[in-house]
């Protein structure tokens, strides 16, 4: 299978590959953190969308400047823990975007220069 590969002690590369193209762009600053946050739960994280290619972030309706577009964002999941004790500890871990979506069950997590937190539908 294609991007199969273990690249961190918890993810392999597919899972941050984009569903439309297969490419992988994947910032190691994210995945390092990323893998803090599992580490954290003790289970599974669901990587519900990692690299987006521009056809795919505009089909999900995804900002122009998405960070998914850089590599340098996840939205994620756990069945492990709630989505609030989720969001706390992406917090702790000093994930600098945090996009809180308790309608869809999802964290979108990135690592721009500047903090903000938002809320989603």
């Amino acid at each position: 299978m294609i991007n199969h590969i273990k690249i961190a002690p918890n993810f392999l590369l597919s899972e941050f590959a984009c569903p439309c193209c297969k490419l992988v762009k994947l910032d190691s600053l994210l995945l390092e953190k990323l893998q803090k946050l599992r580490d954290l739960t003790e289970g599974p994280l669901i990587i519900t969308s990692g690299y987006r290619c521009s056809n795919e972030n505009r089909r999900v309706g995804g900002v122009p400047h998405s960070y998914h577009l850089l590599g340098k964002a996840a939205d994620v999941s756990s069945d492990m823990v709630s989505l609030e004790r989720l969001l706390d500890l992406a917090a702790q871990i000093g994930f600098t975007g945090i996009g809180y979506y308790p309608r869809h069950n999802f964290l979108h997590l990135d690592i721009r220069e500047r903090p903000l937190f938002w809320k989603g539908g």
